[in-house]
């Protein structure tokens, strides 16, 4: 097979998940982003992955139910089943012409990498402290870096995590988030500056630094968390409002005026700074290397992780400053463009075409 650059109309890829399709997650969120994007491109996509989530465009197949394991502040849910990565790996065995995996080094991916005779590309999300749970199973994902055909990194962080114990090339392309038209202005009819924050309420997420902040405001406000299904807060105005659908994080987004992002480690890339830049909103997030690599001083401000004071006192900043928020929120939508689809999937196709090369040139050789 000889793939023109950019072009994947007629082919079959895989685009492989380990996280459950059903639970919010940046993971999630760009493979079923990508699934769709690919499909509008012509390509007969596949998304595998646990949970029961069907993508708009692409076939999906669950690849079984997702545990959770709690690590590194954080729950991760995914299938280490073994009838079910069995499942996976016949299903892999399939005609594909592209294996794409996220996260490849959790058994999932492992299990498609080694049963795939594709071209493999591999996208590499993962930041932490520390590279142990690569380098405690350093001979299996050794041997399945020697299988992927091409390497993604979303960040210099997380490219340097996996560097560091899996020596390689590894193309920095970001997580992608969908650019829409601004929408009506007026969206707050009681004139309340909204904040908003949208993710799980895993303490890695810093989301009990946000409602202590969010005490310290003073001016008028209004607090929706987009995920969580109940607050550990008194406060009237913060507004639990459990998982949501897209459409309905849209029309949040797009109706915020500030968006909270208070993790406190291991980010490797802020989509949801992303995202709320896209939809016109002002961001406040914790000075980590993976969040500052997005967030541009004239969109929003850092403060330092787990720093209510200090998260508070950017809060009350800028809710009582509608002019400079507006600015920020036009300064974000010009920003947000290069994380938009239109500019991250040329780049991802160019990634395509060099795993596909690869994978013919060890085959001559």
């Amino acid at each position: 097979m000889v793939m023109a650059v950019r072009d994947v109309s007629g082919l079959r890829i895989a685009v492989v998940c380990p996280y459950a399709m059903d639970v919010p997650g940046g993971v999630q969120h760009h493979a079923r982003g990508l699934a769709a994007h690919l499909c509008e491109g012509g390509a007969a996509v596949t998304l595998l992955a646990p949970g029961r989530h069907s993508p708009q465009g692409a076939e999906f197949a669950s690849i079984g139910a997702a545990r959770a394991f709690s690590d590194n502040g954080s729950v991760t849910r995914t299938v280490v089943a073994p009838w079910s990565l069995a499942r996976l790996g016949r299903r892999l065995r399939r005609g594909y012409d592209i294996v794409h995996v996220h996260e490849p080094m959790l058994p999932p991916c492992l299990t498609a990498i080694a049963a795939t005779q594709a071209p493999v590309v591999a996208t590499f999300h993962m930041a932490s402290a520390d590279a142990r749970w690569y380098r405690r199973f350093a001979p299996v994902v050794r041997r399945a870096r020697r299988r992927i055909d091409a390497a993604i990194a979303v960040s210099p962080q997380a490219r340097d995590l996996v560097a560091s114990v899996l020596p390689g090339r590894y193309r920095i392309v970001p997580n992608a988030v969908e650019t829409h038209a601004p929408g009506a202005p007026g969206a707050n009819g009681d004139g309340v500056p909204r904040l908003l924050y949208v993710g799980r309420a895993d303490p890695r997420k810093g989301l009990d630094v946000l409602l202590r902040a969010f005490r310290r405001v003073s001016a008028p406000a209004r607090l929706d968390l987009a995920g969580p299904v109940a607050a550990d807060s008194a406060d009237p105005r913060v507004h639990a409002l459990g998982p949501v659908s897209e459409l309905h994080l849209r029309a949040l987004l797009e109706a915020a005026d500030v968006v909270c992002v208070p993790s406190l480690r291991a980010e490797s890339f802020g989509i949801v700074i992303a995202e709320a830049m896209a939809a016109g909103a002002a961001v406040v997030a914790s000075d980590l290397d993976g969040y500052a690599g997005v967030l541009p001083r004239r969109c929003g401000r850092l403060v330092p992780a787990g720093d209510a004071v200090a998260l508070g006192d950017a809060l009350e900043e800028l809710v009582s400053a509608p002019e400079a928020l507006r600015r920020m929120g036009e300064e974000g939508r010009r920003r947000a463009r290069a994380y938009g689809w239109d500019a991250v999937l040329p780049q991802i196709l160019d990634v395509y075409c060099e795993a596909v090369e690869h994978r013919h040139a060890a085959r001559r050789s």
